[in-house]
């Protein structure tokens, strides 16, 4: 998972990736006709990797290990809360601490 220095950093290099620009082809090495995706996207998984020690991840999914898209851990079984705002674990169907100052209540 990534903290929001971590995710901006990687998230400016999809952005780049998606972008295709030139310049940022160039900066890393990616062949300015016919570069795949694979090759367009190796910065973001490259860096990831330095990052988390995880190889081989998607750089789709990648955009999605952001901590803040996160609640905080269930109280039973110990995995992130789905939302900040999760009123119920996904995974054991826990319902959340009425005590956490990150879970809304109505």
């Amino acid at each position: 998972m990534l903290d929001e220095a971590e995710y901006v950093e990687v998230a400016s290099l999809y952005s780049g990736a998606m972008k295709g620009t030139k310049d940022f082809r160039q900066q890393w090495g990616i062949p300015l006709e016919n570069a795949s995706i694979e090759q367009r996207f190796a910065p973001v998984r490259l860096r990831y990797e330095q990052m988390t020690g995880m190889k081989g991840c998607n750089e789709n999914a990648i955009m999605h290990h952001r901590l803040s898209l996160f609640g905080p851990a269930c109280r039973s079984c110990g995995k992130p809360l789905r939302t900040p705002s999760a009123r119920l674990c996904g995974s054991c169907m826990t319902p959340a601490a009425k005590d956490s100052p990150d879970v809304q209540r109505e």
